[in-house]
């Protein structure tokens, strides 16, 4: 028997079709596999091939599909949308595509503010809201997950990034207003600090960052994959406009990390 096949159905994603950014690597790799291991169809959307590629290759035959795009370009979104939704309807959107990097806030040049913003907010803003027309709102069903950050006060070094993840935020609560009524959901999903490559390539040590997390340790990737997963299934129908923050504690005790 599949591993499908043994979900629970309140967990189950199976004849649904999801679309995960950033789908090569770290967070939206582990989400990827999870959304495919409870029955999805995924297709994760990268710039490059090669990650997206292995992404594929760790699941079982055909369950995900690959897409080389970027998602700061909207023809190369449209592109990647039309090939989905030919097929049939787009039930999942799991925005994880996303970057920053560590500077005060006085020394980050206008290109790079925008540069941040043009792919954490405006990639978001626009894959959702084309993803919700085209296929969600006129099947009445759909689930746009986004993946946001904690912790939320000031975080010195992240004022572009913060800003960003925060307008995020705002947006889905005015989706979960807006869509509610019309059967598409929208939830943002606040990590702690994750053990990802990506993070160990702002020089920050793993070691030295957990002593500040209450739980005692880094996020893995899979935990939050988890969570996606759980808001995706028809266990999270009735969650909607809101953050659901899993980050270990580091919200509400903890100080920042990153001074």
């Amino acid at each position: 028997m599949s591993e499908q096949w043994r979900t629970p159905p309140a967990l189950s994603l199976l004849g649904r079709t999801a679309l995960v950014t950033g789908g090569g690597t770290g967070i939206g790799r582990a989400c990827a596999l999870m959304l495919a291991e409870r029955g999805a169809h995924v297709f994760v959307l990268g710039r490059t091939e090669e990650t997206l590629r292995a992404t594929s290759q760790m699941a079982a035959p055909g369950a995900i599909d690959t897409i080389v795009a970027d998602v700061r370009e909207s023809e190369q979104v449209d592109s990647a949308l039309t090939r989905i939704v030919d097929d049939g309807p787009l039930d999942i959107v799991v925005n994880n595509a996303g970057g920053q990097f560590i500077a005060a806030a006085e020394q980050i040049p206008v290109k790079g503010f925008r540069a941040v913003m043009r792919l954490n907010l405006d990639a978001t803003w626009y894959l959702s809201t084309q993803a919700a027309e085209r296929s969600m709102l006129p099947a009445g069903y759909g689930k746009v997950a986004c993946i946001t950050m904690t912790p939320s006060r000031g975080m010195p070094g992240m004022s572009h990034s913060s800003a960003s993840r925060a307008a995020v935020e705002s947006l889905v609560r005015t989706w979960g207003a807006e869509w509610a009524s019309r059967g598409v959901r929208a939830v943002a999903i606040a990590p702690g600090i994750v053990h990802t490559g990506a993070m160990e390539r702002y020089g920050i040590d793993p070691a030295q960052v957990s002593t500040v997390v209450p739980a005692g340790r880094l996020q893995r990737p899979d935990e939050v994959a988890e969570l996606v997963a759980f808001v995706c299934a028809p266990a999270g129908d009735y969650i909607t406009g809101t953050t659901l923050v899993a980050d270990g504690g580091l919200n509400v005790s903890a100080p920042s990390p990153l001074t």
